[in-house]
């Protein structure tokens, strides 16, 4: 161990001794237990979306605006992705897609394909996504899903309309003509998501006026199956013992809780992206300079970090969580909690100094960032906010870039006096 490097015993020390067991690990040994480390996983991007979701109201303050440019910015990611986008030369992501997800030819002869494959595929991002709920109609001409959680209603309106114009799009991409209503929504204060789809030629109604009006009404409110908090599930299929801890579809896809792991808590930035996309499409149109929403991407996630932790209450709790050691108060504290939010995203990083002086992490960058663009910023000010509730004022976290490859991002932990901090 290097002299940089507090001793900490490794995750290989004394394996095969006891039964292996899938957790994260502080620095300080307490395991944090695979079921724990997907709820955390999932809540966090939903809280992180939720921060880019208000730099976005802070630049777009009109509801239609702001929901117009968002479900439009989608609809055409949707659209590419489904209609144009090759997973290899000649082959449509769509139809590897279609095939990965067991969609037999039989379902094109249906007077709602479209509407049933988006189902389809839903179903499979909601349990992933620990949106557990059931399918109340799959249908010919209807498709009912009833969801008891969304780790991202802390986000708002804006990300259930823009999610189901999503979700459409996919449909009409997919086969016959399809409409898609979430008549009830968590993030508005719903105790349910209900999202139901209609074929318009049997089911018809007044055309939408704007593309994020789909909140209904819709033409089957009365076929609508309603379920008691009583009777809610906690967990989703790959979490529960009844179904052997494995998602199984109607169309005989399975998928395990490893294999969902991978994909939904790791590589899955939703929220972020819903927001993300917008944002660079109001800077290529000129609205912004990229430098003014970077700028106000850091003031919002720098004063989010601070507020994590404003409370003696919240410095406690992140203590026990991690197994903290009574009286440590600097900058591995904050250190240990970036280390096991990174082995919850599975994010390759190589710790270069972990000691009361200072804490150095080498980050891989592309990993990190999963592709979303503005990532990095935002995480480095949400955790230069951090440190100053977690730790004190006299601690800050910056990047250093001297000598350090581009993938790499490093992050260091260290007092820092700076008079024109923010």
């Amino acid at each position: 161990m290097s002299k940089n490097i507090d001793d900490r015993i490794p995750s290989k020390v004394g394996k095969g001794a006891l039964p292996d067991y899938p957790a994260l690990q502080t620095p300080w040994n307490k395991l944090i237990s695979f079921r724990d480390a997907y709820h955390y996983a999932c809540r966090h991007h939903g809280v992180v979306g939720a921060v880019f979701q208000e730099v976005l109201r802070i630049l777009v303050p009109d509801y239609d605006e702001r929901c117009t440019l968002m479900c439009k910015t989608d609809v055409g990611v949707k659209n590419y992705v489904f209609s144009k986008m090759e997973a290899a030369p000649g082959v449509l992501y769509r139809d590897v897609h279609l095939a990965n997800h067991f969609m037999h030819p039989f379902f094109t002869g249906t007077e709602n394909n479209g509407g049933f494959r988006a189902g389809v595929f839903g179903d499979n991002g909601d349990e992933r996504l620990l949106m557990q709920g059931r399918v109340n109609d799959f249908g010919t001409y209807r498709v009912e899903k009833e969801l008891d959680a969304c780790p991202w209603d802390v986000m708002g309106s804006e990300i259930c309309r823009v999610s189901t114009a999503s979700l459409e799009e996919i449909g009409r991409c997919c086969g016959d003509n399809c409409e898609y209503n979430m008549v009830e929504a968590k993030g508005c204060g719903d105790l349910h998501c209900r999202v139901v789809c209609e074929n318009r030629t049997k089911y018809p109604m007044p055309e939408r006026e704007k593309v994020w009006e789909n909140f209904g009404p819709i033409a089957t409110e009365d076929q609508i199956k309603f379920t008691p908090r009583e009777e809610m599930y906690d967990e989703p299929q790959h979490m529960r013992g009844e179904y052997d801890y494995t998602y199984r579809s109607g169309t005989c896809m399975e998928k395990t809780s490893a294999e969902y792991y991978k994909d939904g808590a790791v590589t899955y930035a939703l929220g972020s992206d819903y927001v993300v996309n917008p944002l660079n499409a109001l800077i290529k149109a000129g609205k912004f300079t990229k430098e003014f929403v970077q700028n106000v991407i850091v003031c919002c996630f720098e004063g989010a970090g601070k507020a994590m932790f404003a409370e003696s209450f919240a410095i406690d709790g992140l203590h026990d969580w991690l197994g903290v050691p009574r009286g440590m108060n600097d900058g591995r504290v904050l250190g240990g909690y970036m280390e096991v939010m990174m082995q919850s995203f599975l994010c390759p990083y190589e710790i270069q100094a972990f000691n009361e002086r200072e804490v150095v992490y080498d980050i891989n960058r592309k990993a990190f960032t999963r592709g979303v663009d503005f990532m990095d910023d935002a995480y480095k000010a949400l955790w230069f906010g951090m440190v100053k509730t977690l730790v004190s004022t006299e601690w800050a976290l910056w990047e250093e870039t001297e000598g350090v490859p581009e993938d790499v991002m490093r992050i260091k932990i260290a007092k820092k006096i700076d008079k024109f901090s923010r």
